[in-house]
């Protein structure tokens, strides 16, 4: 039986001229001992009052969370028993200065963060929530790194977040501005990349060009032809990676994702926006906005890349594993500049990937108890949230076995030799519920197993010297938006 440790109800902090939904107005962290069972999880959520987001963390998360997320580790341990904190989460990041760890998670939560805004504007994934979300995300980071003195202070941005300037994304209550606000959006995520420091190691530079012959070309990648006729001379690149990159049998992929390099962003995004893509017979078929995928068809997913170099490396540099993308990764128009990565470097940016996506799981539970009719009819949803049991399990492997591929399949055998699975979306609002709700489990007991079995030890040599500067004055005005 998991036992509750700790608790605590905090309001919600939001920034000035962002219209929030109000549903939510508080956040709760609980922590407890172990991996709750099922129905304790239920029950602790159950406890949750309408106006609160309920996250709850177990100790050994906790113990990654010190050193991956640390902004996260101190909101949710605010207020808990000094004392008793250290019994239960023996510092693991032992020697890695706190600037370090903030400096990793910032690289990190730029570039998850960052690929997902293309999909709001070329889907028509969009509505104020997710404007917001995205706004509210992007000022969070770099007020993180102002506080830490990663950025230099940005005029608009601060008046922004005082909510002594003009609103920077114009008035989100209007929705004839949400486009545009997802341009600046993205626009920043591009400026913070190119910005935040990489670390002193140096890496070697490969510029990946067309891998694909003109027949593979032709009879696999048709939509290639329609990128380059959207697009015309300003296409650079386009690079196919995950599954479909990986295997030639159409039947062991349901998409074609992307990373599409472009001389001008926002040219590109207003030609691609709402075209709702998907490839139905190697030929791009735009949907009409809302339509459902039809039966058969394969998502097209576009991750638009600035033409910069600067940008390209250090987005490809911060993914989770820069190796498998290197070698599995297809360049089939243009080209692709690369950074060749250690190995103790990957183990460190799949285990900090990992604690970000662990916190999209934690965040779905709230969905899941509360509002499960939001992910119904929202397959791809689903597998977004529910797929990071699979992404944890391979990093962790990564962290105690060596880095290595391992194909899905192969993760799927070894999660059922532990009685775990990847759940599969069914049009039930209840199986919704619980599946989201395993996943969550799943990924806590994977952490637990992770921690217990003490075969790694976490360092970031591999960011270099990053001076200990100490965080500004926690009466800034950033400290509240860790």
């Amino acid at each position: 039986m998991a036992n509750v440790l700790h608790q605590r109800r905090t309001r919600i902090t939001n920034f000035p001229g962002l219209p929030y939904d109000n549903t939510f107005t508080h956040s709760e962290g609980v922590i407890v001992d172990s991996v709750p069972e099922m129905g304790e999880l239920e029950q602790i959520l159950h406890q949750a009052r309408k106006d609160t987001i309920l996250n709850p963390w177990t100790v050994y998360t906790l113990r990654n969370l010190q050193t991956y997320t640390p902004t996260t580790y101190r909101q949710i341990t605010r207020g808990f028993q000094e004392n008793l904190l250290d019994d239960y989460t023996p510092n693991e990041s032992k020697g890695i200065n706190e600037r370090k760890r903030i400096l990793l998670q910032l690289q990190t939560e730029l570039n998850t963060k960052s690929s997902t805004v293309d999909a709001a504007l070329i889907h028509a994934r969009r509505d104020l929530g997710t404007v917001t979300s995205k706004a509210h995300t992007v000022l969070r980071l770099y007020s993180i790194g102002r506080s830490w003195s990663f950025f230099e202070p940005n005029e608009q941005l601060e008046g922004y977040i005082t909510g002594k300037g003009p609103f920077f994304f114009g008035d989100l209550t209007q929705p004839n501005n949400w486009d545009n606000a997802l341009f600046q959006v993205k626009e920043l995520f591009i400026d913070l990349l190119e910005k935040i420091p990489v670390g002193d190691r140096p890496c070697e530079k490969i510029i990946k060009k067309t891998d694909v012959s003109d027949a593979e070309l032709q009879n696999r990648f048709g939509y290639v032809e329609w990128l380059k006729e959207k697009l015309g001379d300003n296409l650079a690149g386009v690079l196919l990676y995950g599954s479909a990159a990986k295997t030639d049998d159409p039947k062991k992929h349901s998409d074609f994702d992307n990373w599409v390099r472009v001389h001008d962003l926002r040219k590109a995004q207003q030609v691609l926006k709402n075209t709702c893509p998907v490839v139905i017979d190697n030929k791009v078929v735009e949907l009409p906005p809302g339509m459902a995928e039809p039966v058969g068809s394969k998502h097209l997913g576009l991750n638009l890349f600035s033409a910069s170099e600067k940008y390209a490396l250090n987005y490809i540099r911060f993914l989770h594993d820069p190796v498998e993308f290197l070698l599995h990764g297809k360049v089939i128009y243009g080209d692709f500049p690369f950074v060749k990565v250690e190995q103790d470097e990957v183990v460190e940016r799949g285990v900090s990937q990992s604690l970000i996506k662990l916190r999209t799981i934690a965040g779905s539970l709230n969905w899941a108890y509360q509002t499960p009719e939001r992910i119904y009819g929202k397959p791809s949803l689903f597998e977004f949230v529910v797929k990071n049991i699979r992404f944890f399990y391979q990093h962790s492997l990564n962290a105690t076995e060596g880095p290595q591929m391992r194909t899905k399949e192969e993760l799927n055998e070894r999660l059922a030799q532990k009685g775990l699975h990847v759940p599969e979306y069914r049009d039930d609002l209840r199986h919704i519920q619980e599946s989201l709700l395993y996943s969550w489990r799943a990924v806590s007991q994977l952490q637990q197993e992770f921690i217990l079995a003490n075969k790694w030890k976490p360092s970031m040599s591999f960011l270099g010297n990053v001076p200990n500067i100490p965080q500004m004055p926690k009466a800034n005005m950033y400290a509240s938006f860790e």
